[in-house]
């Protein structure tokens, strides 16, 4: 005898909504994603809701709904939501590092350097905006100062690496006179305001960005290079 049509109780019916539902939300084995894959699916994840709602309005139980896994699971790659934000950061600043020692090593005449770190940090910011936003752009954790934070040291080697290639040109004769930090602080100052605001407020009616990137870093080089 046939059952379609056959009526089924409300708790046979909630049995199969939730058996579709699990079926739903549960991948295969072959795609569940385990270790550094299930970390940095959780990283892009959070790096998106962070976006969205500010890192304040982002809870732990959203960014694991979205990556499709329980909160437990969740603390098991990230204790707090604290350490994944200080993860994304210390992520995009890795990647700024290896952009920055690139160059560094690159073949490029003493002169060309420092637009050759200018035009670098500018595209990075650009190219990778996501990353870029989390790393300068987002309010980050509270920290006690007497506490050192480890998620700190990726940005620290960055800033360092700029830094340390600052100091060389300035001893080379190719900058202007003054203190290394202060010039490495205010040079990366001056970059990351134009970057902040292309990324921030891409709505404003910008006049030709590559015409203005290239005019922002002729004025960067001329107000450090060393004076006549």
């Amino acid at each position: 005898m046939s059952n379609i049509g056959k009526k089924i109780d409300k708790k046979t019916a909630t049995g199969i909504l939730r058996s579709l539902s699990a079926a739903h939300r549960r991948p295969p084995a072959a795609q569940r994603l385990k270790g550094a894959d299930r970390r940095e699916d959780i990283l892009n994840h959070a790096a998106r809701l962070f976006l969205s709602f500010g890192i304040a309005g982002t809870s732990t139980r959203m960014i694991a709904n979205a990556v499709g896994i329980s909160q437990p699971s969740l603390y098991a790659h990230f204790p707090t939501k604290e350490a994944l934000a200080n993860a994304l950061s210390a992520r995009a600043f890795a990647q700024l590092e290896q952009l920055i020692c690139q160059i560094r090593s690159a073949e490029i005449p003493a002169p060309a350097r420092l637009e050759a770190l200018v035009r670098g940090y500018i595209g990075f910011a650009l190219d990778q905006g996501v990353a870029y936003r989390i790393a300068f752009m987002l309010e980050g954790p509270a920290h006690d100062e007497e506490i050192f934070n480890p998620d700190i040291k990726p940005g620290m080697a960055a800033f360092d690496g700029f830094r340390d290639e600052v100091a060389r040109l300035q001893a080379e004769g190719h900058l202007r006179s003054g203190s290394p930090d202060h010039l490495a602080q205010s040079l990366w100052a001056s970059m990351h305001g134009l970057c902040a605001l292309l990324l921030a407020r891409g709505e404003f009616p910008w006049d030709d960005v590559p015409a203005l990137i290239d005019f922002h870093v002729q004025i960067i080089l001329a107000g450090y290079q060393k004076l006549a």
